[in-house]
């Protein structure tokens, strides 16, 4: 999605062309990699999975998943990465 810049649709480029148009969305989510992870603590006893975050690659986004099911306090069972819907890597609490 795409913003006019403030003032209007008279607002020029720096060297005093055109309209502006100024970016006021992320990175397109093709880019990104979800991180998921699989809460048990619910009280109604069932598991569910909570989006917890967002990588920028692959190595970045493993890396935050794999921090979540290997932290020293409430480590979550297991953690899912996904790009764009497909599932691409699971990361599991070390028994």
């Amino acid at each position: 999605m795409d913003q006019r810049g403030i003032g209007g649709s008279d607002v020029g480029t720096v060297d005093g062309h055109g309209p502006v148009r100024v970016r006021c969305t992320p990175p397109a989510a093709a880019e990104l990699f979800e991180i998921a992870v699989l809460d048990t603590t619910g009280g109604d006893g069932e598991a569910r999975w909570h989006t917890i975050g967002w990588g920028v690659d692959r190595g970045h986004a493993d890396s935050i998943a794999e921090a979540y099911v290997t932290r020293p306090l409430c480590p979550y069972d297991e953690a899912q990465v996904r790009h764009n819907g497909h599932l691409v890597g699971v990361h599991r609490r070390p028994a």
